[in-house]
């Protein structure tokens, strides 16, 4: 919610981020192939912002860059366009609560900014998993300052990241929720005690994830896995079931 209200309390210079915007590309040294982090963020539906033109909604700061909001969660979208219905009724009404991809909203992000005006995503959490972030956190005597939470078990013994397989690929499933990497804990801690006892969940943010990709590229990271959140999964299984049947 403190998001959404320091957003609000901005939205008096609101703009269309795009528009005015020449369609020049960045030339970024990245470490990860675009093509590939586009590919992997593929599969996170979100929520965006947009005006009738399909442009994001944003706010521009000081130096001229302009940040819009990227939602997990429709709550958090809705209380976002409710405030801006209070502040200015009008444009509230020019713009509609759409699901993209993740790597759409990436994607106009890199091909809108420019040397001199940029582009930026504020990754917008939901209050249940930001709370259980900073609770999770706050018991090993640390702070989570970040945006989006995101759950990784670990191996204390060996720091070794916990994995399963998949397409006879060893991978890292990055979690959404809380609530969903404790049930895949206490299943494994289940046929296997002594390891159960021996996994920690490291907590990282969504944008902190996403600069280690533009910036490095090893066999962790080609290894990770996004294991949606219950409110994706009905997106992934809604898009699906009407999709057209070859």
């Amino acid at each position: 919610m403190k998001s959404i209200i320091r957003w609000s309390l901005t939205l008096g210079i609101l703009i269309n981020p795009v528009s005015n915007l020449s369609l020049i590309k960045p030339t970024p040294v990245v470490a990860l192939p675009q093509s590939e982090i586009v590919e992997f963020l593929s599969g996170v539906p979100v929520y965006s912002v947009l005006s009738q033109e399909g442009l994001p909604i944003g706010r521009q700061l000081e130096d001229g860059d302009i940040v819009t909001p990227v939602f997990m969660s429709r709550t958090e979208a809705q209380a976002f366009v409710t405030e801006l219905g209070k502040i200015d009724p009008e444009m509230a009404r020019s713009y509609r609560i759409r699901v993209l991809p993740l790597s759409r909203i990436y994607e106009i992000a890199r091909e809108t900014s420019t040397n001199s005006t940029r582009l930026f995503l504020d990754y917008i959490p939901s209050a249940r998993e930001l709370q259980a972030a900073r609770a999770l956190v706050s018991e090993k005597g640390q702070k989570y300052p970040g945006d989006v939470p995101l759950y990784l078990a670990k191996i204390e013994s060996d720091q070794s990241y916990l994995t399963i397989k998949q397409d006879d690929q060893e991978i890292v499933p990055i979690f959404f929720e809380k609530a969903t990497i404790d049930q895949w804990i206490d299943t494994i801690s289940q046929t296997q005690p002594n390891l159960g006892q021996t996994i920690d969940i490291n907590v990282i943010s969504l944008s902190s994830l996403i600069a280690n990709l533009e910036k490095n590229d090893n066999a962790l990271l080609r290894s990770l896995r996004f294991w949606p959140s219950e409110e994706m999964m009905k997106i992934i299984r809604s898009n699906s079931e009407n999709q057209p049947q070859l």
